[in-house]
């Protein structure tokens, strides 16, 4: 979805940022945005308001409101994608595998 939309706003995407916090990402809050993204699907409640309430002093209510979208869809799609049985053929998973590399998070530990 994300080279999707850079494609289609005319933006080169390096998936390298994504990870980086510490440049070349034009967000001042990324380390903020991550910590609440790490903090909404782990099951520590103190960690989650804490780096809320750090990401609404930092960044402001409508940022957290939209981060809470967004991770709240990617949570319900993927429990949609496994409620259905669907399971991605051998070649995207590889090409998928890529990606989360550049990315950082095939270091994720799944929750399943």
């Amino acid at each position: 979805m994300l080279s999707w939309s850079g494609t289609e706003q005319g933006l080169e995407i390096s998936l390298e940022n994504v990870k980086n916090t510490t440049g070349g990402v034009d967000v001042s809050f990324a380390r903020e945005l991550v910590d609440f993204a790490t903090a909404a699907t782990e099951f520590d409640t103190a960690a989650l308001t804490a780096a809320r309430n750090n990401l609404i002093d930092i960044a402001g209510l409508a940022v957290v409101i939209d981060a809470s979208a967004v991770i709240a869809n990617f949570e319900m799609m993927t429990r949609l994608a496994d409620s259905t049985g669907a399971r991605m053929q051998t070649e995207l998973v590889q090409d998928r595998l890529a990606v989360a590399t550049a990315m950082g998070v095939d270091k994720v530990i799944s929750r399943r």
